[in-house]
């Protein structure tokens, strides 16, 4: 029997791309109050690329009309984030309104605990920020999860690929596109052009819950600074970061940030490493705070169903706020900034 379904298996692969090299694609329909899906056959080499109206930025999006994404990748909060910014920028290039993805994180992110959550939980989904970099006009955009959309399963659908290109037929035709992207990353014989909007940038901001534990934290801490040690599980890429354990070591932290800050200064630590007295030797020299000193923190973590990725939202406001910002790696792309190793790194 397995046999058999390799062979068929193999056999559609085949068929697929076979149709693929004579520039068709098959795409899934659904038409509106029918729950029968059906396949079609598309001629991309005849496509006319969906057009992207933003002379009236106020009706940048139909409220009527939806995109998605459909992820397979189960990483962390910020690779998801990244999908979240494609997802919203196709969804904006179509005139359409982000239908929001729920996020599978990677459980070793949350001591392999698995967390169940939606967007609104770490970002104000009301409140989207599209910002049109030549002249400098912002507008704010809203974009919702399913629970939202009043007849979702009512909706016309289609379900495309991952790079198929959907035209203005098809964007005029369908109440609700679903593109299967394995990452939910940049495509880049599909983002690289219109669809990435590279005249536009995406901002997403905290929700009411990670701006209100950040401030009831900051509250409680005056002119401090923050640095981000970021351990764990890059410790073990050597060949990548060299000398990651001896720049993250307390006694090489010391060193490295006392040109920077005056004994007694306050600092925030923001780190993966599990030894909680790790960075105890600084508290000779400084007043160190980690998310285990309060209570709004702790309890986010120190319970039956903690929330790592929560936890780590709310410390982005922290670092971000701080009067003085120290990273772990050197920026890769030669900006300028304080970091604890000469490795280069986004963290």
């Amino acid at each position: 029997m397995k046999i058999i379904i390799d062979f068929f298996e193999l056999l559609q692969k085949n068929i697929k791309a076979i149709i693929n090299s004579y520039g068709y694609k098959i795409v899934k329909i659904k038409r509106p109050n029918k729950k029968k899906i059906t396949n079609r056959l598309v001629n991309q080499t005849e496509a006319i690329a969906a057009h992207f109206d933003d002379e009236n930025t106020y009706n940048l999006v139909n409220k009527s009309q939806f995109f998605t994404v459909q992820i397979d990748a189960k990483p962390g909060i910020n690779h998801l984030r990244e999908a979240l910014n494609w997802l919203v920028r196709e969804s904006i290039s179509l005139n359409r309104t982000p239908l929001v993805f729920t996020p599978h994180f990677d459980n070793c992110h949350n001591f392999d605990i698995e967390v169940q959550a939606n967007w609104d939980k770490y970002i104000n989904l009301n409140n989207i920020q599209i910002i049109h970099k030549p002249t400098g006009n912002a507008i704010s955009i809203q974009a919702v999860m399913e629970k939202d959309i009043t007849g979702f399963d009512d909706l016309s659908v289609l379900w495309v690929e991952r790079d198929h290109v959907i035209t203005e037929k098809e964007n005029s035709e369908f109440d609700l596109i679903i593109r299967h992207n394995k990452t939910g990353l940049e495509i880049s014989c599909i983002h690289n052009g219109i669809r990435g909007l590279p005249e536009y940038s995406v901002t997403f901001l905290p929700s009411a819950c990670v701006l209100d534990t950040y401030n009831q934290v900051s509250n409680k801490i005056e002119n401090y600074c923050a640095i981000h040690v970021r351990r764990g599980d890059m410790l073990s890429m050597v060949e990548t970061y060299p000398n990651l354990k001896h720049d993250t070591h307390p006694d090489q932290i010391i060193a490295t940030i006392s040109k920077v800050l005056t004994r007694k200064s306050n600092i925030y630590i923001l780190t993966n490493e599990r030894d909680r007295n790790y960075f105890n030797p600084l508290n000779n020299d400084y007043i160190v705070f980690q998310y285990f000193d309060f209570p709004e923190l702790s309890e986010l973590i120190e319970c039956e169903k903690p929330d790592n990725f929560l936890l780590f939202e709310i410390e982005k406001l922290i670092f971000e706020n701080a009067n003085t910002k120290i990273y772990t790696f050197t920026h890769p792309e030669g900006g300028t900034r304080i970091s604890l190793s000469k490795n280069l790194g986004w963290a």
